[in-house]
């Protein structure tokens, strides 16, 4: 008698066993996708990466043979004050003597007849070859001679014929090429000063070289 009113005042039943089962397999409502990657997706994207680095590879090395032939020349002007400074401090001429190539070198030195493949340490002040600027062809050149009291190049009217006695080339230069064709050309100036021009094709950031330049 008192369980059946302690039952009812409380309300309890008996669970019904079959909402205690699980659904049926076919029932279940999918959930949410996993993050990720199908298999066709992944194939696309790196089909496409594929494409933008073949198309990137070859602006990347052009890139980096202009900035190659832009630092030999650059090197090569900074190389021309230098021994304007080296001739003043002496008081005597300092050359830049060239051999072009493949395996191109040049030497600054105070004598004219300088090698720059074999070290001379009585003369020869620096040295620079084709090993240090790879890619890069020294195509053609002429000695350069700084004056020890003005400083000036030797191809001035005033030094022509000291320049012309010693086998000068008046306003000497230097011409490099890159492997894909771009040319740069350090000109010596009158009053000792480097100028820097392209002669061929053009080159970002650099005028095209005078008509009255070397011809290629």
């Amino acid at each position: 008698m008192s369980a059946r009113r302690v039952g009812r005042s409380w309300g309890a039943t008996a669970p019904d066993a079959t909402k205690l089962r699980d659904p049926p397999q076919g029932r279940r409502k999918p959930g949410p996708r996993a993050p990720g990657f199908t298999l066709l997706e992944m194939t696309v994207s790196i089909a496409v990466m594929v494409v933008l680095g073949a198309l990137a590879v070859p602006s990347y090395a052009s890139l980096l043979a202009r900035q190659r032939l832009e630092a030999v020349a650059r090197n090569l002007q900074a190389d021309i004050g230098l021994a304007r400074q080296e001739a003043g401090r002496r008081g005597q001429t300092v050359y830049l003597v060239f051999e072009p190539g493949a395996q191109w070198c040049y030497a600054m030195s105070t004598a004219v007849a300088a090698s720059c493949r074999q070290a001379s340490p009585g003369t020869v002040i620096k040295q620079v070859r084709a090993d240090d600027h790879p890619g890069i062809t020294l195509l053609q050149a002429s000695t350069m001679a700084l004056d020890g009291n003005t400083g000036a190049s030797l191809a001035t009217i005033a030094g022509l014929a000291a320049a012309a006695s010693q086998g000068l080339h008046p306003g000497g230069h230097a011409r490099f090429a890159s492997r894909d064709g771009p040319q740069l050309q350090v000109q010596l100036g009158v009053m000792g000063r480097a100028g820097l021009c392209a002669p061929g094709q053009p080159v970002a950031h650099t005028s095209p070289c005078p008509a009255d330049a070397p011809p290629t």
